[in-house]
């Protein structure tokens, strides 16, 4: 599998630290979610652009 790069938002850091402090397990799967969700989409779209090329 390819590697993947996503963009991590000060509004991420800021929920990141909201999630250490509250230690909140659901809000950090979530975000994890969010991020795997990031990660698939721009994977994506690199094979497609490799496709076409």
């Amino acid at each position: 599998m390819a590697d993947a790069l996503i963009n991590i938002k000060a509004q991420d850091i800021m929920r990141m630290k909201a999630i250490v402090i509250d230690v909140d397990r659901d809000e950090a799967i979530e975000l994890i979610r969010e991020f795997l969700r990031r990660a698939e989409t721009q994977l994506q779209g690199g094979l497609k652009n490799h496709l076409d090329a």
